[in-house]
């Protein structure tokens, strides 16, 4: 038997060892290069690195780093100093060039590999492209931001209601009390309309913050775009053509109605200012699966089925850098005195009050998409009764006002006892339930803020539903942030009067809550 060669094997060993070593480099998700410092040129590229950069291997090769991809790189001495000191450099983030002028984010981690005289020469370096990370990082950033702006403006929106209702009350009391040629009629109805603009800035802000006590039921997306058409046709006049794709058997979702119209009528405001000279508005829905994959790009969306509004326009788009800020309040492109910077802003609130997601798409020049996913409910939408009239009138109820605020409190008793009610107070959840126990109960109705000191509205009438099956309940508030509470206003489970409200708005919500069965049955 013909004896082996111990040279020949061990050649061949070192052949596999380099070809295993340059697959590995090759196929390597993450950069790696060799740089030289005595001739201030990579050695050595991989695939990816060159991939990362926009750069073939050969132009890599040829080119001088320092002055093409680390020449606007603010900390290149930093990390030069680094490497001599300590011969390595430990997951540093920083930023490259890119072939096209790009500039992207990497982390590397290098080696400096001296020469024999103890001379630094070479620098080996893995690298890593954060671009992906980054994106994810501003997405999170731009959420915390707008949670925050957020909890400013509903405490802000709350705090106003109560000042309106006392408005509003007071003035519709004293214009009830004088005749129209009064010289006090005209002073107390600009009063009134003052209030109304500013109650409907106070939605706009709850709207944006998330806080308000939305009317959300089972609908359909495709009857809420029909119902809107008449009104978008007339909103963005006769140079823009209006087209819609709606699709057959659309899933069905939990939304308030009213909201989506002004989420509908808000972007297309947008998309007809972007298209001062004429174009198309697309309005689209379909229903859509959103894997894993997508929500792992596109955070903080959980997969699952979804139902996709898109709003779509043939106008001037958006640059790159307005678009990180569009959902940010009181930002705005438009000319001074043409916009608020609200619109986008109550948008976003409303559909992530909804429990949806949205997204933007635009270029500059082509055009903007917005993509809104709700989720899809198994339910079947409910018609729901019209409430604008009740032909019962009052027959001396007696009605519990509980209200912390004392001006809120006064203006609710003297309004009611107008109206025929009789009426006792409390200016807190602990007082109410001390005063039913002490008249054993005999009340109609208890009327009470949701966000009170101490015992809150809803676990008052927790409370009170329990000791006193029979009374009826009506909740009123600007805003809650309990969730619990807006679950159970959703499901209807109490008659609720959003603030700030007219002396109409007060007694059809007590018509309506008197008329309700007992809270031991809702």
């Amino acid at each position: 038997m013909r004896p082996s060669c111990p040279y020949r094997s061990e050649e061949l060993t070192s052949a596999r060892e380099a070809s295993w070593r340059c697959s590995l480099v090759d196929r390597a998700p993450f950069g790696i290069c060799a740089f030289s410092m005595a001739r201030r040129r990579f050695i050595s590229v991989n695939p990816a690195f060159c991939a990362m950069l926009g750069y073939t291997e050969n132009e890599l090769l040829a080119i001088t780093p320092s002055e093409q991809i680390f020449a606007p790189i603010r900390n290149r001495a930093e990390i030069a100093e680094l490497l001599r000191r300590d011969r390595r450099l430990r997951a540093e983030e920083t930023l490259l060039c890119g072939k096209s002028g790009n500039t992207v984010r990497v982390r590397v981690t290098a080696f400096a590999i001296p020469n024999e005289h103890e001379e630094l020469d070479e620098v080996q370096a893995y690298i890593e492209d954060l671009t992906e990370q980054s994106a994810l990082e501003q997405q999170i950033r731009a959420v915390q931001k707008l949670e925050a702006v957020g909890r400013l403006a509903g405490g802000i929106a709350h705090d106003f209601n109560n000042v309106l209702v006392v408005i509003k009350l007071s003035t519709e009391m004293m214009l009830s009390q004088i005749t129209p040629d009064s010289p006090l009629t005209r002073s107390l109805l600009q009063v009134s309309t003052a209030a109304d603009r500013a109650a409907a800035l106070t939605r706009q802000m709850l709207a944006f913050s998330r806080r308000q006590v939305m009317q959300s039921r089972v609908v359909n997306i495709n009857s809420v775009v029909d119902d809107t058409l008449h009104m978008l046709r007339r909103l963005i006049g006769e140079d823009i053509e209006l087209v819609t794709r709606l699709a057959e058997r659309l899933a069905n979702t939990n939304l308030d109605p009213d909201q989506l119209t002004q989420i509908i009528l808000n972007l297309a405001v947008n998309s007809r200012d972007a298209m001062p000279n004429g174009g198309t508005l697309q309005i689209e829905t379909c229903n859509v699966a959103l894997d894993e994959t997508y929500a792992q790009s596109h955070p903080p969306v959980l997969p699952g089925s979804y139902v996709m509004l898109s709003v779509s326009d043939t106008g001037s788009g958006i640059s790159k850098e307005d678009l990180t800020r569009i959902f940010d309040p009181f930002f705005t492109t438009k000319e001074a005195g043409k916009g608020t910077g609200l619109g986008l802003a109550i948008v976003y609130g409303i559909v992530k009050q909804s429990g949806g997601y949205i997204w933007v798409y635009s270029e500059p020049g082509l055009g903007t998409t917005f993509k809104l996913y709700f989720p899809v409910t198994q339910s079947s939408p409910v018609r729901t009764p019209s409430i604008s009239g009740f032909p019962n009138q009052p027959h001396g109820e007696t009605i519990l006002v509980v209200e912390d605020d004392a001006d809120i409190r006064a203006n609710v008793r003297d309004c009611l006892r107008h109206l025929g009610y009789r009426t006792f107070e409390a200016s807190s959840g602990e007082e109410a339930l001390a005063l039913c126990e002490q008249i054993d109960g005999k009340v109609d109705l208890i009327m009470t803020d949701l966000v009170m000191p101490g015992i809150s509205g809803y676990d008052t009438a927790e409370v009170l539903s329990l000791r006193f099956p029979e009374i009826q309940l009506l909740f009123t508030s600007g805003y809650t942030e309990d969730s619990a509470t807006r679950r159970a206003l959703l499901r209807g489970a109490a008659a609720f009067l959003e603030k700030p409200y007219t002396v109409a708005d007060l007694a059809r919500a007590v018509q309506r809550a008197l008329t309700r069965k007992p809270i031991s049955a809702a």
